[in-house]
């Protein structure tokens, strides 16, 4: 398990078929078989330059993700996936919300007092007033954590990081993305070193 920001992780839960099934896949393709690791290095590079994903998708992993809510939903725009979360409709929330590292004392304490006084309303209404939590959660800030399972296929998975890790992305979601290119890498070297060196470094 890895940490991420104040109080998240990203875990690799399960994964299957890693470089193995994406070079047999691809072999398919030309009736070939591997002919050794530089071949198959090789061969992954002319599929990531050309474009021609499918055989990625023989790839397939399980991540457990604890992430603020506001970087989830910008996670969950990628439909290429399964997503299973926990649910505030039955769960009750935690009080665990992100927290930046960089930002002034002042910002600090304005920032940990709204969270604090969001989550007092939230459980005066539970518990005092005894709305449903489907209902009292509406007051909690996105910046609660939230946990979910995302399981993903290497092409989508690959997209994935492809955006994410652009210096565009919002830096909460793309410290998520390097972790979990650092995570695929050492389960699928071939197919992820490929990709980083390809594509996300071109």
């Amino acid at each position: 398990m890895r940490k991420v920001l104040n109080n998240g992780y990203i875990n690799l839960v399960e994964s299957m078929g890693h470089d193995q099934a994406a070079i047999r896949n691809a072999r398919r393709c030309w009736r070939s078989v591997s002919k050794g690791d530089q071949a198959d290095a090789k061969l992954i590079r002319h599929l990531l330059k050309a474009g021609h994903k499918s055989p990625f998708e023989a790839m397939v992993f399980t991540f457990d993700v604890k992430a603020p809510l506001f970087v989830a939903r910008q996670w969950f725009r990628h439909r290429m996936g399964s997503y299973n979360e926990e649910s505030l409709r039955y769960c009750i929330a935690l009080r665990d919300y992100y927290v930046p590292n960089d930002i002034s004392d002042q910002a600090l304490q304005l920032w940990k007092s709204h969270n604090e006084r969001a989550f007092n309303l939230y459980d005066q209404l539970v518990e005092g007033e005894g709305l449903p939590k489907e209902q009292a959660r509406s007051v909690l800030p996105v910046g609660i954590y939230t946990k979910f399972y995302w399981t993903v296929n290497g092409s989508a998975l690959m997209n994935f990081l492809m955006l994410r890790l652009d210096t565009h992305a919002q830096a909460e979601i793309r410290v998520y993305a390097e972790q979990i290119l650092e995570i695929v890498t050492e389960v699928a070297p071939v197919c992820f070193m490929e990709f980083s060196s390809e594509v996300i470094k071109a």
